[in-house]
């Protein structure tokens, strides 16, 4: 197995998902200041920005856990003989889609966790089967 460094950065996938947590939190409270009428006004801007920072750092980073993915992959198929197995790719994608449909975490971090417990130990990792 290859010892590319590029999977270091498919560590950094439960980032993604608190910082996904924290923008729906915050979302949820910057709607409760601003419908409340005896609400402070001046913590709906604190939410807001709250809100915003979570959701970009988590798309940031979601991005670099996707690159780092098919980097890592990319240098797995070039050190074997084996295809690019898409799965794996399409795991990074819908993690990445996480950031706006929560549910996809269901699907994506267990095959990330998967993923990265793999590639510590320096097993294989499953591949799709190649065609005759």
């Amino acid at each position: 197995m290859s010892q590319s460094p590029w999977w270091y950065g498919i560590l950094l996938f439960p980032i993604v998902v608190l910082m996904t947590l924290i923008s729906d939190f915050a979302l949820r409270w910057f709607l409760l200041t601003t419908r409340s009428p005896d609400a402070t006004t001046g913590i709906a801007p604190v939410w807001f920005l709250l809100q915003a920072l979570s959701f970009w750092i988590g798309l940031l980073v979601g991005v670099v856990v996707l690159v780092c993915l098919l980097a890592d992959l990319w240098a797995l198929n070039t050190d074997s003989a084996r295809l690019l197995s898409l799965l794996w790719g399409v795991s990074g994608v819908v993690h990445l889609g996480g950031i706006l449909f929560t549910e996809l975490f269901l699907i994506s971090v267990p095959v990330l966790s998967y993923y990265a417990y793999q590639r510590r130990t320096g097993d294989e990792l499953p591949s799709l089967p190649t065609p005759a």
